[in-house]
């Protein structure tokens, strides 16, 4: 979470209390009057990166919308650009406080939540960290490969600084991309710099919406090979870059795609890669929490550097703080190949409710649906989960532990894993412990979790896992009154006894006590990151720690890689080569069963694709043409191809659609001998730059429609839609 979004409740928490005093001394009863649109425009000008003004009378977030990409070769950007917009030359100039408001409810509330669980109870249902530790380590615990420093606070921003580091990561074949506030850096497998450490800022200045950045997301697509790079950009924007290759060094193609109007404030976003889409999630603030929503971006129109589409979605505001399914297996032939794209939420903001939400066809009027009930995982765990307190360390002041929500939302075998911040009591007080939950998505049902603490050590901000064989790692910071905070990791087998982990271990010790230029409790992080890569055998971690760096009045974070595998986990199954089409992959069905074993079975393959599946027959090609007409108009032709499940041509199929952005209308064809029919537009005017085609329907006579099949081998859709530009 960016301190703009506290800046602005602080200010306007100000601005109340200066209201009040002021009527009264003038002796009125009458309570303060709402603030001006002026007001709120000098509140969110002063925020960092804050918008340039307030309307209230906005239009609605379109619920879709195109953006045209630019491209930028990496190779021209020089390392170390200095950012004049960076977090501290900015609070130095004065053009920023630092309050920050880390709580979907307001500080009072978060406070009396903090002050409750300190009188959480002890609870024998904690997996012991420290009796397992005393044991020795497990045998079969996760093994240390390569292990570097990567970004810290003085390489953050080309010159000055930005406090907290937020740290992402994604991984590839060859390579692996770390990134922190403001800035990123690409090493080769055994931890050698290859690119960077790059801002944002110079990377996407040539986007003009792409500034203001913060909150980076980071990764990998194993179906395409493509790397991701999301970052928020003015609480305005999801700017998005894709590398055009599975080269990371070279060209990559930014988006930017609005996610907020009007006064609204965008925020804490989170990606994942889907077999149809780039999904994130998000929260919505105005003067406090507004509301959660779920975003869906084509990312074969993007990995192709064409206009690409996203879509928006609301959810109910019991929810906050949605984790988008982020897809493992592609390589182990378990990526799915059909069904919706789930989400994880927090439920009502009490440290146990979690809710499964499902979103189907999401560019064609698909809406997100609840899955089953709401989790409660206080009962499943047997551990009341409290708020997360302020983290001690030695020697030094209190970090924040920031609150419960989750982090991230990793699929694998049908399965999909979670970790979040709790405070727990072990015995001997409340501490911060982490809780880790795996999930069958397509029924909203929990299939494992446990709490892991001990008393009086603090563990938070933790991320994880889940390799080819069903075994998981989980990374996370960690702090005491006799330690700075440091990196720290542990796991679990796959056979492992339910609820438990195995020993823990330190990656990186904590240099120095940690300070920072805003006040205590400082901010820490908001999450770090664990990640597996394609081959489905090394884990990856992404930790921070106290460095002993700077002054202390600067920023004294540095952020540790970490590779770990378990060396019994050997998955079958050559690795393909990654392409760019827009193949067809599943979704989780309760039918992915694990086994507690470490080698994968069959139950563990994907279900049926089309070609055992008679008389279904789908979308197998969308092909666009634009053409200039008379009259200062237009015209837009898409041929549809219609195939069955062995992708031979379908004829006398009638296929139906309908236009959108920039023209309305429907239109139908029936498909010849060789699968084919087309839909023309005519009389487009010359300021509709593009339009869109949306296939809503194919029929014919003893056949069934799939429309989860729909694909196009030459990657200029996804199937269902397509774009097409003005020539």
């Amino acid at each position: 979470m960016s301190p703009k979004i506290g800046t602005k409740l602080a200010r306007i928490g100000l601005i109340a209390v200066l209201l009040i005093a002021g009527a009264w001394l003038a002796g009125r009863r009458a309570g303060p009057a709402p603030e001006s649109v002026s007001r709120q425009d000098v509140v969110l000008r002063a925020a960092p990166g804050g918008r340039a003004q307030v309307d209230p009378n906005a239009a609605p977030l379109p619920g879709m919308s195109i953006a045209e990409p630019t491209v930028v070769d990496l190779r021209t950007i020089p390392a170390g650009v200095y950012d004049p917009n960076n977090q501290y030359d900015r609070w130095q100039r004065g053009e920023i406080d630092l309050t920050e408001n880390e709580s979907i409810v307001s500080e009072a509330k978060a406070a009396a939540l903090r002050e409750e669980a300190l009188r959480l109870p002890p609870s024998t249902h904690i997996d012991d960290a420290t009796a397992v530790t005393a044991n020795g380590p497990i045998s079969s615990a996760p093994t240390v490969g390569v292990s570097f420093e990567s970004i810290y606070y003085n390489e953050c921003c080309g010159g000055g600084g930005n406090v907290p580091p937020d740290p992402e990561l994604a991984v590839g074949p060859n390579h692996v991309i770390a990134v922190v506030n403001v800035a990123f850096e690409i090493y080769n497998k055994s931890g050698t710099s290859v690119v960077g450490p790059t801002t944002f800022a110079s990377f996407m200045n040539s986007n003009a919406n792409c500034t203001g950045v913060f909150d980076p997301n980071a990764i990998y697509d194993e179906e395409a090979g493509r790397y991701i790079l999301g970052i928020d950009a003015d609480g305005f924007y999801y700017c998005i870059a894709v590398s055009q290759t599975s080269d990371p060094t070279g060209n990559w193609n930014i988006y930017a795609f609005p996610t907020a109007t009007g006064s609204e404030f965008f925020d804490y976003p989170h990606a994942g890669v889907g077999r149809d889409a780039i999904y994130m999630g998000a929260n919505i603030f105005t003067s406090s929490f507004l509301e959660s929503r779920v975003y869906a971006y084509d990312k074969w129109a993007m990995y192709n550097g064409q206009a690409a589409a996203s879509v928006v979605r609301d959810l109910p505001v019991s929810e906050d703080t949605p984790q988008p399914l982020h897809l493992h297996g592609f390589a182990q032939g378990t990526w799915p190949t059909s069904g919706p794209h789930y989400f994880f939420t927090e439920t009502d903001y009490d440290g146990s409710s979690y809710s499964v939400w499902s979103w189907a066809n999401p560019f064609s009027g698909g809406l997100p649906t609840k899955v089953g009930s709401t989790l409660n995982l206080n009962a499943y765990t047997g551990v009341t989960g409290g708020m997360p307190l302020n983290v001690p360390q030695q020697g030094g002041s209190t970090v924040q532990g920031n609150d419960y929500r989750p982090q991230d939302f990793e699929y694998r075998d049908g399965y999909a894993w979670s970790v979040s911040t709790i405070s727990c009591n072990p015995g001997g007080g409340t501490v911060n412990c982490l809780r880790w939950v795996k999930v069958n998505p397509a029924t909203a049902t929990i299939a494992d979790a446990g709490v892991y603490a001990s008393a009086g050590q603090y563990r938070f901000f933790g991320d994880l896992a889940v390799n080819a064989c069903g075994d998981m790692a989980l990374g996370y910071s960690k702090s005491s009154t006799t330690m700075w905070p440091s990196v720290w990791y542990t796991g679990r087998k796959a056979g492992d006894a339910a609820g438990t982990l195995q020993a823990e271990a330190q990656l990186k010790a904590g240099e120095i006590a940690y300070t920072a230029f805003d006040s205590v409790p400082r901010r820490w992080g908001d999450y770090t990151e664990m990640t597996i890569d394609p081959a489905g055998t090394t884990f990856w971690y992404l930790g921070e720690y106290s460095r002993s760096v700077g002054t202390s009045s600067s920023g004294r974070w540095g952020t540790w890689i970490g590779s770990f595998s378990y060396n019994d986990c050997v998955p079958g199954g050559a690795t393909p080569t990654p392409t760019a089409t827009a193949t067809i992959g599943p979704s989780p069905t309760a039918t992915n069963t694990p086994v507690a074993t470490n080698t994968p079975v069959a139950t563990n393959t994907p279900a049926p694709t089309a070609t055992s599946a008679p008389n279904v027959l789908h979308v197998g090609d969308l092909d666009r043409l634009s053409k200039n007409t008379t009259g200062n108009r237009w015209r837009a032709t898409v041929t549809v191809k219609v195939v069955n499940g062995a992708n031979q041509p379908v004829a006398n199929a009638k296929v139906t659609g309908a236009w959108s952005n920039g023209e309305t209308g429907s239109g139908t064809c029936t498909t010849a001998t060789n699968g084919t029919c087309k839909i023309v537009k005519n009389n487009i005017r010359r300021a509709v730059t593009s339009v869109r085609f949306t296939v809503t329907g194919v029929t014919k006579s003893g056949w069934t429609y799939n429309a989860a099949l729909n694909s196009d081998p030459d990657g200029d859709s996804n199937g269902t839609f397509i774009v097409i530009n003005r020539p």
